[in-house]
Parts: C-alpha cells; structure tokens; sequence
C-alpha cells in the first residue's frame, strides 16, 4: 500500500513538472488553458508579428470582428495600447471561433503604428462558450508571450 501511495505521488509530481517545463518550451504563454505564442522572440519596427492561439479548453473561444487586441508595454509596469485598425462599423460579435484543440493563426499588423522599441505582449480578450455570430462580451483575457520590438 505504502508503495502505491509513494508511486502515485511520484506520478503526480512528474505530471506537474512535465507541465510546468512544457509551459517554457518556445515562446508562448498558456493561461488558463489558453497557449498564445509569437514565431519570434524579437521583431524590428516595422515587421508584423505572426500570432498563434490554441484552445486548450474544453470549451469554444470566439474572437471580436472588431479586432480589439491590445499591445502591452512591459517596461514600469503594463501600459495598454489598442490596436485600432478600423472604427467598427458594424456590431460587434463573435466573429471567429476555436473549438477545443484548434488554433487560431494571424498577423497583428503594425507596421503603420508608431510603436515604441521596448518589451511587449499581446493581450486578446475572447468569449468562452459564446456562439458564432452572437454579440461579443469579453469573458476573459489571453495573454501572449514577451517579445521585444527594436
């Protein structure tokens, strides 16, 4: 008996570090079951990062047709920018959707965005469960790797 326990414990801690050292392979950060990873560590002004979202939920995640995503300044703190691409002319909804397993690729262009050479990341809020077409609520935030702009 006392072998079994030994051995189940043993089990559970090398699931949890075998998670937690998949969690810094690449560039990508999984949060909440959400992986968002950039194809590069750094990117010169002017270059568009390449965005890859995997749902690692058990639900669906849709994404605004506005496009609000957010580029994060990382120096003192976090600081917001919207990235604006278009006023939205339309309402807003659940315009594409992941289901459980599936990724989500895109380029986040910025290459007419006076963007400043520091450290940032992507913040991409997302509906949980929502269905496409429906009207789009921010349910969480999803958050990409650092990377740098120089």
């Amino acid at each position: 008996m006392k072998k079994v326990f030994i051995l189940i414990i043993l089990i559970i801690f090398l699931i949890l570090f075998g998670i937690s050292w998949m969690g810094w392979k690449g560039y990508q950060m999984s949060v909440k079951g959400v992986s968002i990873s950039t194809s590069q560590k750094e990117y010169p002004r002017g270059e568009n990062p390449k965005i890859k979202i995997k749902n690692n939920l058990r639900k669906r995640i849709c994404f605004s047709s506005c496009y609000p995503y957010y580029l994060e300044k990382v120096n003192d703190g976090l600081k917001s920018y919207h990235l604006r691409y278009n006023d939205c002319l339309f309402p807003d909804v659940a315009e594409v959707c992941i289901e459980p397993g599936q990724v989500k690729a895109f380029e986040l262009l910025l290459d007419e965005m006076e963007i400043e050479k520091t450290v940032h990341r992507i913040a991409v809020p997302a509906c949980i469960g929502c269905a496409l077409k429906e009207n789009f609520r921010k349910d969480n935030f999803f958050y990409s790797n650092i990377f740098i702009i120089k």
